[in-house]
């Protein structure tokens, strides 16, 4: 027999999590299923997020890592610039079940080591152990991640990704003899092809990492190691392994399509020059949850409609600049450093003229680094 619920949302992650703690705060019926057996196991994630989002969702302290007050850059020249940039270095994993314990207290439903299947004609096929059963649902939220199933059902996917692969390691003890275990670091070379390495600094440990494009010819385990002999972080200091797609593309093309609505990184909504997404999925929760609860409340379906208004007001004009940039630093990606640097300095957070559009003069204003990584 199938079960009927409000709200479906597929992915426990930062984005589904709060939508359905949004929605079932409202009253309506949640249900909540994560293929992985934990929620936020395995964490695919540097685990910055910027100071700001405090004032979108609560960070127990016990979910903070280390916190943050700049951000150290890198260039292949070897010049190194250091900008503010106040944040936290998460325990993603703790962040997450808070986020899980937030939407369950508020009366949503989570189902671990659940995968939804099949789009039936009246809703969705969920198998869950040896069983299939099928949830009816009045509206459908694909919160699962950059290869998001549930986009792929209406024809909406992200066409560009970044392949990252990471390691947590023991923080290596010159980056404390200067300050640098308050800094995130964030390393250009022309062997990081389309991305960049870093180094997050969580407590005695450290997150290090790459991303690159493989279209443009990069190699993530190659990248990886260049990384790691650079920062001499031996093998016997690496604790664990992850890694995985980062959508690059911007947006998708339709975050809503009838009843269905795309959040997080199933909606493109990660900065495609940083790569950050926590903030963007926190946000994206928020208003796709919102806009379940009036279209159920009012019986409107329509009021889904004000979902991608409402995120385009929000995120739109930063992912699309951010975007643009993205697009003039591929094409003027170097293997020679200082051309690459000049690049860089029209196309990465860290410098004033991120901040402008192509052609605009210079100001004279500081720059301060945000919610841009």
């Amino acid at each position: 027999m199938a079960r009927e619920v409000d709200l479906l949302i597929v992915g426990a992650g930062p984005a589904g999590c709060t939508a359905a703690r949004v929605a079932a705060g409202q009253g309506l019926r949640v249900l909540v299923v994560e293929r992985r057996p934990t929620v936020g196991l395995p964490v695919q994630c540097a685990e910055y997020v910027p100071a700001q989002i405090v004032a979108h969702v609560p960070i127990p302290e016990t979910c903070i890592a280390q916190r943050i007050r700049a951000l150290r850059t890198y260039l292949p020249t070897g010049e190194v610039v250091e900008t503010p940039a106040p944040g936290y270095v998460l325990h993603r994993v703790l962040f997450d079940k808070a986020l899980a314990v937030a939407a369950c207290r508020a009366g949503a439903e989570i189902w671990t080591a659940a995968r939804a299947v099949e789009r039936t004609p009246r809703g969705v096929l969920v198998r869950r152990g040896a069983g299939l059963e099928e949830i009816v649902p009045r509206i459908l939220i694909g919160a699962d991640g950059p290869l998001s199933t549930v986009g792929r059902w209406i024809g909406q996917t992200n066409a560009e990704l970044i392949d990252t692969l990471q390691v947590e390691a023991v923080l290596p003890p010159s980056l404390a003899e200067d300050g640098g275990h308050e800094c995130t670091h964030v390393y250009f070379d022309p062997v990081y092809r389309g991305g960049y390495g870093w180094l997050f600094p969580k407590g005695e440990t450290a997150n290090v990492g790459v991303g690159v494009n493989r279209r443009m010819g990069g190699d993530p385990s190659r990248a990886l190691a260049h990384l790691l002999d650079r920062l001499r972080i031996r093998p016997g200091d690496i604790l664990g392994h992850t890694g995985g797609p980062v959508p690059s593309g911007g947006p998708v093309a339709r975050t809503q399509v009838g009843e269905v609505l795309l959040v997080g990184d199933a909606a493109g909504h990660t900065h495609p020059i940083t790569g950050a997404g926590i903030f963007a999925a926190i946000v994206g929760g928020t208003l796709a949850g919102q806009a379940a609860v009036r279209a159920v409340q009012t019986g409107d379906l329509s009021a889904l409609e004000e979902y991608e208004r409402e995120w385009t007001a929000f995120l739109g004009g930063p992912l699309r600049h951010a975007l643009k940039k993205r697009r003039y630093l591929d094409a003027h990606w170097s293997d020679d450093p200082v051309a690459l640097s000049a690049a860089l300095r029209r196309t990465w957070i860290a410098f004033r003229e991120y901040s402008r559009p192509e052609g605009e003069s210079e100001t004279t204003k500081s720059t301060k680094v945000t919610q841009e990584i």
